[in-house]
């Protein structure tokens, strides 16, 4: 085996690679269920919009065209984020075979495959699922722009850049990565007030014109989740220690090592070898997007995933960084090995938790785990008291129950402002006198706003998930009625 795989030739090896790992990646996200997000994802895709609150429609399209193919399973819905995450790491091996040479992007595909954060997100139906590849892709036609000039790859350039945007923001974030790029370059710099450039944005908002339009109805709504999700309030204010939380999180996704190794990389290559080309175009798809989430993150830590666009050309300059210093300085090869043996023995962890046997706060897959025992319990709670309403505390709750409760019911959350999450912009419960609400939260908290609407209040549950025989996340149920 070992023989026939050494005798392969690079692109042979690499699809060899990712088809292996492709079927483990099917087999492997069905052996754990949905977390919150995905669940909120799936009952987007029951209700088709042109966006939705929090993010734009394209996660729930794909959403609804997995469940339609194959039932609204988990499998269905996350089908295709395992095959797009294949196909980031086809881009990757195949844009890094382009810039440099088949074992760069060998070494390229190896590091995506490994890296945690990549491992993590092949699995899960997120936006990130479909935010990766579109940019990875928007980077490639980018590259051909800068050979060729064409007219038609503008267009797609701006259309696949507006197609990551109805998957995430940020991805509207890679015109200024190019617009720092042309301003670096100069032979290029003519460029970015071309007419080329216009049928790129113009291409682009054809892309995103159903968000336009979605906002334009329900009053700028997305508005309203950025400023949210930014993190400032009143103000913007500096606070380290969130900054530093967001800078430890980031490399615990990335695992400490490579991250390490990619900051060196990015300092050496823009004091030594910016006048390279290759360098300048690489290092602007990746740079702003990791200052622009620490700026925020000065006020306010994010998440850690946020910055995923920009890995995949960190990958690409960190590996050619580092293969051309250990064919200068052969020790170097000890390091290198050590953070590729770092980051596979984290990515094997996160595969055997269960074996693991991880502490709650320790084991971030435990928000994949318990939600079959979840619907069953709150299933038992709706019979017993003839529940009519089933409301959750937070979308994950009222998500979970829409997706593991046996008849996948209506589900609602308590009146909130409006724009506050996707349920407030769907129609509200409504309280009769007969009305007999099922109350789920995370913790004995009742809102106000509940207790406005119902006199009589009461605790008629209050369990922990299981998994295995393992407590995963605490559940408190509450009987309602006028």
């Amino acid at each position: 085996m070992l023989a026939t795989l050494r005798q392969m030739s690079p692109v042979r090896l690499a699809l060899f690679s990712l088809l292996a790992l492709t079927g483990f990646r099917l087999w492997y996200s069905l052996q754990f269920d949905l977390v919150a997000d995905e669940a909120y994802y799936w009952l987007w895709s029951k209700h088709l919009a042109a966006s939705y609150r929090d993010k734009g429609p394209l996660v729930a399209w794909t959403i609804a065209l997995g469940t339609q193919l194959f039932g609204d399973t988990v499998f269905g819905i996350r089908f295709f984020a395992v095959l797009l995450s294949s196909a980031t790491a086809w881009l990757i091996f195949v844009f890094a075979r382009q810039l440099y040479n088949e074992r760069v992007a060998l070494w390229c595909l190896l590091v995506a495959i490994i890296m945690p954060l990549f491992a993590v997100g092949s699995i899960l139906m997120t936006i990130d699922s479909l935010s990766v590849p579109l940019w990875a892709l928007a980077a490639f036609i980018f590259w051909r722009i800068l050979q060729t000039n064409r007219t038609i790859d503008w267009f797609w350039l701006g259309l696949t850049i507006g197609a990551g945007f109805l998957a995430k923001f940020t991805n509207g974030v890679q015109f200024a990565c190019i617009g720092l790029f042309l301003l670096w370059s100069k032979e290029h710099r003519r460029l970015l007030f071309s007419w080329n450039m216009v049928v790129a944005c113009a291409a682009f908002l054809l892309a995103i014109t159903p968000v336009i339009w979605w906002n334009i109805q329900t009053g700028w709504v997305h508005a309203i989740a950025l400023h949210t999700r930014s993190g400032v309030k009143s103000s913007f204010s500096i606070h380290p220690l969130e900054f530093l939380r967001f800078v430890g999180e980031v490399f615990g996704v990335i695992s400490p090592l490579l991250f390490a190794g990619m900051i060196v990389a990015a300092v050496a290559l823009l004091r030594h070898n910016h006048r390279d080309l290759r360098t300048r175009f690489l290092l602007s798809q990746c740079l702003p997007v990791f200052a622009l989430f620490l700026f925020f993150s000065l006020n306010k830590a994010g998440k850690s995933n946020w910055i995923a666009p920009a890995l995949i050309t960190g990958v690409i300059f960190m590996v050619v960084f580092w293969q051309e210093l250990v064919a200068r300085k052969p020790a170097w090869r000890y390091g290198v090995m050590a953070a590729l043996g770092v980051a596979g023995l984290m990515t094997l962890g996160l595969h055997i938790t269960d074996l693991l046997r991880l502490p709650l706060k320790l084991d971030i897959m435990h928000r994949a785990r318990g939600w079959n025992d979840f619907g069953k319990r709150v299933q038992e709670a709706r019979e017993k008291n003839q529940a009519t309403v089933l409301v959750g505390s937070h979308y994950s709750v009222s998500s979970l129950m829409a997706f593991y409760l046996p008849d996948r019911p209506v589900t609602y959350m308590p009146p909130s402002t409006y724009g506050s999450s996707q349920f407030s912009l769907w129609p509200p419960y409504e309280v009769q006198p007969t009305t007999r609400a099922l109350f789920v939260a995370w913790k004995p908290s009742v809102p106000a706003t509940l207790t406005n609407q119902f006199s009589n209040i009461q605790l008629v549950d209050d369990f922990w998930t299981q998994h295995k025989g393992r407590p995963m996340n605490r559940v408190c149920v509450y009987l309602c009625t006028p």
